[in-house]
């Protein structure tokens, strides 16, 4: 599977490259398809609401009035600069609120990146600051890695002698990170030569690759293998969406409608159940955000989640050759959720990708010029029946969940991630993955033994999918950021281990098995990985009372499937991804730790993000605490998944476990119950005397991490 960056530029993304930011800009409609701008209402004013049109527009006014930049500036990201999270705790509707924006800008001439808050109700720059050391995303003007390699002596040497004209051919680019050579602050990237016809240019010209500085704009490094890599143009049928068609027969439609209307509301950008309450978001860089998810305990709304998102998503692929080692994408920090592409960020289609009865959110979009660009549809909210939510003998109750959905696409991969709230107190989060795995051409047109091409012990880097079409060995990194407030911001977090009892007089059977808790006292201790052998969950509970039965007020992370990245320790793939090195970690809360890769990822020589992040070794008692969870697949690509993958769907749960007295979803009493709750005169876990240490499979990795160094 092919990441962003190598596939949009394969895709022509030199030409391309259209920075946005994803903001809300019109109420729900019933269906997708653009709606006029002129028809949509008023909404609701609400400090978290994302930036409209006009305040876009007036990030750049501000900051040109004020002299802090000239026309050549490239705006990287404009933002909803969010209001602290005490004022949003206190805050009631029609309380007046500041209403500021967010903005990172590159100047080229210079090599630096500012960032800037705007105060939009005065018009005025509240600050304007370089950040060193850092670069940000992709820009138009990378491209200009094409003009410098046709001056390079090498490369054209390289091209002329695999019989290409240098005129056929145009340069694929991926940022170099920490498998670069140039100073860490630079815009490096690793170039590979794409034929221009359609029909040929998916498959890159393989052995011939080139290290570029575009900051001092030079060419660093050739390497030629001296053709033994493919090279030839070759027409692989690559999947075209306007003709492509599904070869199974054709279906009776299936229709979902609500004719008496939704059980739910969407005012703005709150919506508003019976069950539950929250609003969303569509961030610039994090795409779809959740907001103060708050579940109705029979008239008491108690929160749960003050915030949660996609905080970056990575992928690294497993070839030895340097332009495939090379593609290790931050699909986050670095391309942003593929906001940067509005041509590429397709609506959501009803009866596709969301059912019929879906209400539809639609965004706006802004270039690297920082011009604002309408787009309908990129949210959908509906209210699904997946099957019983319970049952037992005569009785059944079906479930009636509230899904919000959002997809995008990065390069030839299509991202969707679904947040489903269920009545039982439950939140789902479903990471569809689906698109066009990446390819890599490939001397051989079979996979039995014995090809030429690079192998381990005749075992390849991919599998064939085609004639000379090898899609790549690869992983899939999610870490989503979760701002759990259980209860309150007073929290702590408790590891949980199923523990089978030793052979004693008190087990005469040797059947018995408990749950061990372990209280995460630290930003270190809270560096955790899974153990499916132990069951192991992580529970966030109320630091200050305990429900009626004297048991822990609590929301649980319940794993699904995940994996670990396989790339060497000490690699440059391992270094850029230092957050990886744990499936878990627990933070105290600061405003401004939003990402665990960092704020510019693709700048990878200072220590940055989750490793940073917990250098301090806060106590992570009784405070207000965020959870990191990175979740993950290995991609060994089936012939199966060419020429478009079907949907593979990965996930995990935030479950309630305490936090009701009793089933929520199904009770016998006639009369609703008021929760109940004992306040301790204590700290808690009421149990902490029976608390077990933390186990110490993997005790290397408990230790915040040295400072990175360059290599």
């Amino acid at each position: 599977m092919k990441s962003l960056y190598c596939l949009k530029f394969r895709h022509g993304i030199a030409a391309v490259l259209v920075l946005v930011t994803l903001i809300f800009s019109a109420s729900c409609s019933r269906q997708s398809g653009p709606a006029p701008v002129a028809d949509k209402p008023a909404i609701p004013l609400h400090p978290l609401n994302p930036l409209d049109t006009n305040e876009i527009k007036l990030v750049k006014e501000v900051l040109l009035g004020e002299g802090k930049i000239d026309t050549t500036y490239r705006f990287y990201l404009i933002n909803l600069n969010e209001p602290p999270k005490s004022e949003m705790l206190a805050y009631k509707d029609g309380d007046e609120f500041r209403r500021e924006a967010f903005v990172s800008v590159y100047e080229r001439a210079s090599n630096k990146t500012y960032e800037s808050v705007i105060d939009l109700k005065s018009r005025k720059v509240l600050s304007f600051v370089n950040v060193p050391g850092v670069t940000p995303g992709a820009f138009l003007r990378d491209s200009v890695a094409d003009e410098l390699l046709k001056n390079d002596e090498a490369w054209m040497a390289g091209l002329k002698a695999r019989g290409i004209h240098p005129d056929s051919v145009s340069t694929s680019i991926v940022f170099a990170g920490d498998m670069g050579i140039a100073p860490p602050d630079h815009r490096e990237l690793i170039c590979a030569p794409e034929y221009k016809n359609k029909k040929y240019k998916e498959l890159l010209v393989d052995g011939l690759v080139a290290y570029v500085d575009l900051t001092d704009s030079k060419v660093l490094k050739v390497l030629d293998d001296g053709g033994k890599g493919f090279y030839k143009p070759e027409d692989i049928g690559y999947f075209d969406a306007d003709s492509g068609e599904v070869l199974l027969p054709k279906t009776k439609p299936l229709k979902v409608s609500q004719p008496e209307g939704t059980t739910y509301t969407v005012d703005g950008f709150q919506v508003t159940g019976k069950s539950w309450s929250f609003r969303v978001g569509l961030h610039n860089r994090e795409g779809l955000v959740i907001y103060d998810a708050k579940f109705n305990d029979n008239g008491i709304m108690r929160p749960v989640v003050y915030r949660a998102s996609l905080a970056e998503m990575y992928v690294p692929y497993g070839s030895t050759d340097l332009t495939h080692a090379a593609w290790n994408y931050f699909d986050g920090g670095a391309y942003r959720m593929g906001q940067a592409w509005p041509k590429h960020m397709n609506a959501l289609k009803a009866g596709a990708d969301v059912p019929e009865n879906a209400s539809f959110l639609q965004g706006i979009f802004h270039n690297e010029k920082g011009v604002p660009a309408y787009m309908d549809s990129m949210i959908a909210v509906f209210e699904e029946s997946p099957g019983p939510i319970t049952r037992h003998g005569t009785f059944a109750h079906d479930a009636r969940n509230i899904a919000v959905k959002y997809f995008t696409q990065i390069g030839n991969y299509d991202y969707g991630f679904k947040w489903i709230f269920r009545e039982d107190g439950t939140i789902d989060l479903k990471a569809e993955l689906t698109g066009i795995v990446g390819i890599k051409g490939v001397n051989r047109t079979t996979d039995l033994p014995g090809a030429s091409d690079d192998s381990f012990n005749g075992i390849y880097y991919g599998t064939l999918v085609a004639p000379h079409v090898e899609a790549v060995n690869h992983q899939h990194f999610f870490s989503f950021r979760l701002d759990l407030d259980v209860d309150g911001r007073e929290n702590i977090v408790e590891e949980m281990n199923t523990v089978a009892l030793p052979a004693s007089a008190s087990n005469p059977w040797n059947n018995a098995f408990i749950k061990q808790m372990s209280l995460i006292k630290t930003e270190a201790e809270g560096q955790r990985n899974m153990n499916n052998a132990t069951n192991r969950h992580w529970m966030v509970a109320d630091a200050k009372a305990v429900n009626s039965l004297g048991q822990q007020k609590s929301y649980v992370i319940m794993p699904g499937h995940n994996a670990s990245p396989l790339a060497a320790p000490g690699s440059g793939p391992r270094k850029m991804a230092d957050f990886l090195e744990n499936q878990f970690w627990v933070t105290a809360y600061k405003e401004r730790e939003a990402y665990p890769a960092g704020d510019y990822p693709n700048t990878r020589g200072l220590l940055d993000g989750l490793p940073k992040m917990v250098q301090d070794n806060e106590s992570v008692e009784g405070k207000d605490v965020v959870l990191w969870y990175n979740m993950g697949i290995t991609h060994i690509v089936r012939p199966e998944d060419w020429p478009v993958m079907n949907v593979h769907t990965i996930g995990f749960s935030l479950v309630p476990f305490g936090f009701f007295d009793k089933n929520p979803a199904a009770t016998t009493k006639t009369t609703p119950e008021r929760p109940k709750v004992i306040v301790m005169d204590k700290p808690v876990p009421p149990d902490f005397t029976k608390c077990v240490p933390l186990p110490q499979e993997k005790s290397a990795m408990m230790q915040p991490k040295p400072k990175r160094t360059k290599g």
